[in-house]
């Protein structure tokens, strides 16, 4: 970590222990804080070797500690999310005990813990106050519009404006620049741009019809998921969009297929000028070294069908047992840590019950959102926070991000609002004022 990052990361740290202490919600100002420094919650706070756990993870344990009454209750519409996260990390500590790498792997499961208390302590914020969700939702869009600042400057100054010292490889297509904001990975760049776009088309004074400004905001996201070059991203964004053309209001779908008709006559006009475009002559063999390497993870799968070879453990498994599996980069050799497919790396590192336990968590949340919104229990809002995760998950398929905090931060407010908005009538009725400070016992 070179000193610049250094400085950053104290900084980061010190900020919020300074208005943790000075704070009268610390729970909000915890909720809040990681939206707004976004770019720098994925900053490591340890080396590799004691789990790479993250400024995100270590302000997430801080929160446990100082916010522990908070965990102390479970609402009973959420226990079956209760029981998922106690069934995964059961399974996940099977998976270490038996893996051929145990101390790394279990060290890695302690940057699952953080996912489920922001979780948590966002559900409760939200039964707390209704409008915190707008709040949340603020954030969201502060941290895509911020990245697209920072994408500017880029256009502008080139690579040399970056958050990291170093940048994947990708970034540096042979078609042009793919501009990656204040990510390391411009893909993974593109995906945060994708699930974030659909935020923008939240109107909250009127949720059914969107404003002209919605609609802007939206298209000017999408032209910087163009400049990323993601290809996967873009994908998922179809998807996302198909999805509102199939259940949103017939406002939106107005503007859906307005949108589509521009788009489409700006991509017939300037598909020449835009990278993600110009990339169609390395399509096939980007397939067939994926293919390659999706079979050989499914191999190790069925190898290990039930635990998986431990959380965390992929790049280190392949070094020792599946050694094909390596770029060469600038005269090095350098081992996979995932196999470019995000459902293949759990499969292979969870075992199919995790894998099984982590989409039903997330489906749950979908399918509660959805049957919530057809019983007229709950808002539109809920299509527009589950085309994202659609979005996402048709972006998984080649591309496992969740690695990067940012993405998954984004990820875990998705399910949390969906869970929030189809659970809060049968919730709130449970959440009892504490006499001195307000909030639950």
């Amino acid at each position: 970590m070179n000193s610049l990052m250094v400085v950053l990361t104290a900084g980061a740290l010190v900020a919020f222990v300074v208005l943790l202490l000075f704070s009268r919600q610390p729970r909000r100002t915890y909720l809040l804080y990681m939206l707004y420094v976004l770019p720098l919650i994925d900053l490591k706070i340890t080396p590799y070797e004691y789990g790479s756990l993250t400024l995100f993870d270590g302000l997430s344990y801080l929160m446990l500690f100082w916010r522990y009454k908070d965990f102390l209750s479970v609402y009973k519409p959420n226990r079956f999310y209760f029981g998922g996260f106690c069934t995964l990390i059961f399974l996940l500590l099977l998976g270490s005990l038996t893996s051929s790498f145990i101390t790394n792997s279990l060290l890695t499961i302690l940057s699952v813990f953080p996912i489920f208390i922001y979780a948590r302590l966002l559900m409760v914020e939200c039964l707390h106050d209704e409008g915190f969700i707008n709040k949340m939702i603020n954030g969201l869009r502060f941290a895509c519009l911020f990245s697209m600042a920072f994408l500017v400057v880029q256009l502008v100054i080139g690579l040399d404006f970056r958050l990291y010292t170093e940048l994947n490889q990708n970034t540096l297509d042979s078609n042009g620049i793919r501009y990656p904001s204040f990510f390391a990975d411009s893909q993974k760049y593109a995906q945060f741009l994708a699930m974030l776009s659909f935020m923008f088309l939240i109107n909250n004074k009127y949720i059914q019809r969107p404003q002209l400004k919605n609609i802007l905001l939206f298209l000017s996201v999408v032209v910087a998921i163009f400049l990323t070059g993601g290809r996967s991203a873009f994908l998922g964004l179809s998807a996302g969009v198909l999805f509102l053309l199939l259940f949103a209001g017939m406002q939106y779908k107005k503007y859906i297929v307005i949108g589509c008709i521009a788009g489409g006559a700006v991509i017939a006009l300037f598909s020449n000028s835009l990278i993600l475009f110009k990339r169609q002559d390395d399509i096939n063999n980007s397939f067939d070294f994926r293919a390659t390497i999706w079979r050989e993870a499914y191999d190790i799968y069925r190898s290990h069908p039930f635990l998986g070879i431990g959380i965390g453990n992929y790049k280190d498994y392949v070094s020792r047992y599946a050694q094909d599996q390596y770029l060469v980069l600038e005269n090095e050799v350098v081992f996979l840590d995932q196999p470019e497919n995000g459902y293949l790396k759990i499969l292979t590192e969870f075992g199919a019950p995790g894998f099984l336990v982590v989409f039903a968590l997330i489906l749950g949340a979908v399918i509660g959102g959805l049957r919530g919104w057809v019983k007229k229990q709950t808002d539109s809002r809920v299509l527009l926070f589950i085309a994202p995760i659609i979005s996402w998950l048709v972006s998984f398929v080649s591309l496992y991000s969740i690695t990067d905090r940012r993405n998954l931060i984004v990820l875990v407010c998705l399910c949390t609002f969906l869970i929030y908005l189809s659970n809060r009538s049968k919730i709130v009725h449970e959440v009892e004022p504490d006499a001195a400070f307000g909030e639950p016992v």
